[in-house]
């Protein structure tokens, strides 16, 4: 029996066919589609409800509170909040420094809602945090904050456990922020360090030299790793797995191949000669 893996090969096409439905004909360069869709994706504020917590002192100027109010119940309800990020995001091969370095995303404080999908743009952003099932509201600031210390430090005083796993004891000297601001022109990574003495690795995880966050180089690796590991286990257990086919159709060459149920949005793998679609026990 001859057996062949093309899991990694359809989920390259399914990340194509994400790209192609987002971004139309795209430039695909030398990049990878698994790649590019996880270097997206990094962008993206999943849709998912979340708890909000507002940092002390939190300021909401009454011209943006209407505004606010509905940001805030999209984020309770799970609503997407593709509208107020940056129009930015219709250009596949664009990096959010501010999210990639320091993990924090900015929203346009508006209700008005323009052709393209986008709210009209505001001068003043709305900083957020978010994590798996908390949005952590900084607060509001200019549209020159992108290196503003101050966001780091209103995260180290309300909610410090989020920024646990990046503190470091490297000893770097404090920077300003027109030195982070000439860093990240360069793609250069640089810790950050608080009015106590607390010293932090970029909360973001950071950029590689060609600007792309750490984590789409992170994630995409880490899916490689999970597709290639379950074709191992495939493989260890074919035999089981033929047998496990209600019709069982049998084939002399095995060709394994991976898609998404789409009544759950699991993944599942699939004998491309018999049709055969099978899961892995997690």
């Amino acid at each position: 029996m001859e057996l062949l893996n093309e899991i990694l090969a359809d989920y390259s096409d399914y990340c194509h066919q994400k790209l192609q439905a987002e971004f139309g004909a795209y430039s695909q360069g030398s990049y990878d589609p698994i790649y590019l869709y996880q270097r997206y994706k990094c962008r993206i504020i999943e849709t998912r409800a979340r708890a909000v917590s507002e940092a002390n002192g939190l300021v909401v100027p009454e011209s943006y509170r209407a505004a606010y109010e509905n940001i805030v119940d999209s984020i309770k309800t799970g609503k997407c909040l593709k509208k107020y990020q940056s129009r930015k995001l219709k250009n596949l091969h664009c990096d959010d420094d501010m999210l990639s370095h320091w993990g924090i995303q900015h929203l346009h404080i508006n209700q008005s809602v323009e052709q393209d999908g986008f709210v009209t743009r505001t001068g003043d952003l709305l900083f957020i945090h978010f994590s798996d099932s908390e949005a952590h509201v900084l607060g509001i600031f200019d549209h020159g904050a992108w290196c503003d210390l101050d966001l780091i430090q209103i995260m180290h005083n309300n909610w410090p456990e989020q920024l646990a796993i990046y503190k470091s004891n490297s000893n770097a000297v404090p920077l300003t922020e027109e030195q982070y601001k000439t860093l990240r022109k360069k793609h250069a990574n640089a810790n950050v360090t608080v009015n106590d003495g607390t010293e932090y690795i970029c909360p973001g995880m950071g950029v590689t030299a060609n600007g792309a966050p750490i984590y789409a180089v992170l994630n995409t690796d880490k899916v490689i790793f999970m597709f290639n590991r379950a074709f191992d286990l495939i493989k260890e257990n074919i035999e089981q797995i033929l047998n496990s086919d209600p019709k069982k159709r049998q084939s002399e060459t095995i060709t394994v191949g991976m898609e998404f149920l789409h009544d759950s949005n699991a993944i599942a793998y699939k004998i491309k000669e018999t049709g055969f679609v099978f899961t892995l026990s997690s």
